[in-house]
């Protein structure tokens, strides 16, 4: 039983070494078919010099049906076969037709196979003419930020304003226009990224897909920088301050644009109900007054109002005036371990209020007074502050214009005894 086991394996290795002595010595020579090799193709450069490209998407493949030794066959692959054709042949567009070249990998000689088909023997090449052109950026909107904001559409920016599209010279003659497209809608909030575009036509129409995938591009995304902030309407108003006889009750102020439109971020926003233009001392005022402003907007928030400037006019009532000559001028706040001299000895004062309280008055019901807080030694004018020191013609009468007082502030003789309160 063993016996037979051994001669059949022997006779299936005298049957193996039969066979591959059949294969290697007495019929050498093998056939082997190679698909879907790519050409490889050279000199486009030279080409684009030429002022022409290639318009056709992938590069040409070749099936190859070689013959030879088996033992060099089988260093084949379709992998390792190069193909090669020299696009410098090319001289004008349309479909042009070209040979290419068989190179063999490693210690194979060109010469190891012989050809026994091959399909295509040449490739056509669809070749055009190419041309480059800067197109303009637009911006196409779609919807609308929410109610009580707004998109500053005329201060966005865009990381390019032109791109430059490359391709066949028909397809890019046809090119307007690279459009992006931003989605206002439930917006609140500046928005600043990059966004894929669409090349059209004059008319706005997308090129077609077969055309796109022919024109190249200097960028696929564009950054796009929106500014959105939420608006509001603010108040525009004065700070009055009565005094000369005069309250605020008392006159017409009128402001040629009372409330204007502004925009910000929130929390400058937030923080802003009204706009102050000025402040007027009705004291100082000794006519109908009129002055222009600018709206001067505070940091981080806009105008959005066509008005820079306004017309502010306070109107006040018809009353009398009369000129007193007042010499109680005292001195107050005096520094510490100083005393104060009041130079100016007596000083005009014009007063406003209903004439038959004006004639009933005295300089006696006024006083002027100079506060010295921070002074430093030595003789200057003060600015003061006139006083209706009577209680019949408090609140109905008062000064008008504006005065000051020569004062010399010098060290006490004694300091240690502390600071005079006063001086007259």
């Amino acid at each position: 039983m063993n016996k037979k086991i051994l001669y059949l394996l022997l006779a299936v290795v005298i049957a193996f070494g039969l066979w591959l002595y059949v294969i290697t010595a007495v019929n050498p020579e093998w056939e082997e078919t190679f698909y879907n090799i790519p050409v490889v193709l050279e000199n486009e450069e030279i080409l684009i010099d030429r002022g022409f490209m290639l318009t056709q998407d992938e590069d040409p493949k070749v099936t190859l049906r070689l013959s030879g030794n088996r033992t060099d066959m089988m260093k084949l692959n379709s992998g390792n076969i190069t193909l090669i054709a020299d696009l410098s042949r090319i001289y004008s567009a349309g479909e042009q037709t070209i040979a290419y070249t068989i190179i063999y990998p490693g210690d194979l000689p060109n010469n190891a196979f012989e050809i026994v088909s091959q399909t295509p023997k040449q490739i056509t090449l669809s070749i055009a003419r190419w041309k480059s052109k800067d197109v303009d950026v637009q911006v196409a909107f779609t919807g609308a930020v929410p109610e009580q904001y707004i998109a500053f559409k005329e201060n966005a920016t865009l990381e390019y304003e032109k791109i430059t599209v490359t391709g066949p010279a028909e397809i890019v003659d046809k090119i307007a226009s690279a459009k992006i497209n931003v989605d206002l809608n439930g917006l609140t909030d500046t928005i600043s990224q990059k966004f894929t575009y669409t090349l059209c036509d004059a008319e706005g129409n997308p090129l077609e897909a077969a055309e796109l995938k022919q024109i190249k591009t200097n960028t696929e995304e564009i950054q796009y920088t929106l500014k959105i902030q939420r608006w509001k309407e603010i108040e525009l108003k004065l700070d009055i301050v009565d005094g000369g006889g005069i309250k605020q009750s008392d006159c017409k102020i009128t402001i040629s644009t009372p409330t204007i439109r502004v925009s910000g971020n929130e929390q400058a926003l937030d923080a802003l109900n009204y706009l102050v233009l000025d402040e007027i001392m009705l004291s100082e005022l000794l006519a109908d007054f009129t002055k222009v402003y600018e709206i001067v907007m505070p940091e981080g928030i806009t105008n959005l109002s066509e008005q820079s400037a306004v017309t502010v006019t306070v109107d006040i009532p018809e009353l009398a005036t009369m000129q007193f000559a007042v010499t109680d001028i005292l001195a107050h706040s005096i520094p510490v371990g100083m005393q104060a001299e009041v130079i100016t000895k007596e000083k005009s004062v014009t007063v406003r209020g209903p004439e038959a309280l004006l004639k009933q008055m005295t300089e006696k019901d006024l006083q002027i007074r100079v506060d010295l807080i921070g002074a430093e030694p030595g003789t200057a004018s003060y600015k003061a502050t006139v006083v209706v020191v009577n209680d019949q013609f408090k609140g109905s009468v008062g000064a008008v214009g504006s005065y000051d007082v020569k004062v010399t502030l010098k060290e006490a003789p004694d300091a240690a005894e502390g600071p005079s309160p006063q001086m007259a």
